[in-house]
């Protein structure tokens, strides 16, 4: 069996793209990918949104359609689908019916970042810092262990958390709501430990996030670009160096920020090859997945076509492309990514093994939270 466009037989390149990946497939992910289509294959490293925050929504049946069809990976939720427990648990439930081992992802960090919140009926979750400041990972464990379990009732298995960026009072985005648990690596790294770990014990994907540190910028993604080139420093890969030694990062977010020491071509991270490829992954020794954040935010919208977006996430090394599709919904983008992508593979921008090497990453990630 050859590829729809010439090469190797997808098993032989599925297993070449984990053994890159420096991971091996067990049988059961090789199952997951094998007998998939292009198309298919595309589609599972698209993380959609929609709107609407009940099961009767246009926005819902039109996921329930990509879902039915493969042509999605799994279902982003914003604030803005999360307005009542029983319209959110019925989305979960509705798009898990369709595809049982489908990404439902939702932010679900603690305090001001809590989607499944104390209004909706949902525990409270303290905020990182005030967490790390109790100085008991122990307890920490506990609360995010309940947290993790009505996770899970709820319908998710992906959480995007945990921030891994250092604390800085004077930042507007991560500092000043108490996001990060710490000024430092080692306090950073054991509590955001005890975060996955929780969430890990449940059955749930943590996504650590946002690499290669957030926690001095000065300026928010969500508006624009946000240059951390004069502000950040070595000391903010430290977490998440500790986290991938210690073998506790599966899944990793970029951040939409700009560091011209790192790639002077002066590019996003979510577009850098020489962060996401060569720091993370060669200096680093990152071996799993990698996602971008939302590509509808004003830093990529307003100065890249949603087209250019996905094809230079891809390019840059990111297996999971999140797309709120919240800016101006189209019902069509995920047709149009796959459109996109087989045309940029025809160009030869980028092979279909890239493809399949996402494929396998993703795959090795779904074995981390079976449902």
């Amino acid at each position: 069996m050859t590829h729809p466009l010439g090469g190797p037989d997808r098993r032989s390149v599925l297993r070449w793209a984990a053994a890159t990946a420096g991971m091996s497939l067990m049988p059961a992910s090789f199952a997951m990918a094998d007998g998939m289509s292009l198309d298919q294959r595309i589609g599972q490293m698209l993380l959609l949104g929609f709107i609407g925050s009940t099961v009767d929504t246009e926005g819902a049946d039109q996921i329930a359609g990509h879902l039915g069809e493969g042509r999605i990976g799994g279902v982003l939720f914003l604030r803005h689908n999360v307005r009542s427990r029983e319209g959110v648990e019925g989305l979960t439930a509705r798009f898990r019916a369709i595809a049982p081992s489908a990404w439902m992802a939702v932010d679900q960090e603690g305090g001001v970042v809590q989607r499944l919140s104390r209004d909706l009926g949902y525990g409270a979750v303290p905020r990182a810092l005030l967490v790390a400041q109790a100085g008991d990972a122990e307890a920490a464990h506990a609360v995010y262990a309940a947290a993790a379990q009505e996770f899970r009732a709820a319908g998710f298995n992906m959480n995007l958390a945990p921030v891994a960026d250092l604390n800085d009072p004077d930042n507007a985005v991560i500092g000043r709501h108490g996001r990060a648990y710490g000024d430092d690596g080692v306090t950073v790294a054991a509590y955001a430990s005890a975060f996955i770990d929780a969430y890990r014990e449940a059955g749930a994907v943590c996504a650590i996030k946002h690499f290669p540190g957030h926690g001095h910028s000065r300026g928010d993604s969500h508006a624009g670009f946000v240059d951390i080139t004069e502000t950040w420093t070595d000391a903010e890969l430290d977490p998440f160096r500790r986290l991938i030694e210690a073998g506790q990062a599966r899944l990793i977010m970029g951040g939409h920020l700009t560091q011209r020491g790192l790639d002077p071509a002066d590019v996003p991270v979510t577009f850098s090859a020489p962060v996401i490829e060569g720091l993370l992954r060669g200096q680093m020794g990152f071996t799993g997945a990698v996602m971008t954040d939302d590509l509808d935010m004003a830093a990529i919208r307003e100065n890249y076509s949603q087209r250019e977006a996905v094809l230079r996430s891809i390019e840059a090394g990111n297996d999971i492309i999140m797309l709120s599709n919240s800016a101006a919904p189209d019902p069509e983008l995920p047709q149009r990514i796959v459109d996109w992508v087989i045309e940029a593979i025809v160009e030869g921008r980028f092979t279909e093994a890239r493809i399949d090497q996402s494929v396998a990453r993703i795959a090795a990630l779904r074995m981390a939270a079976p449902l």
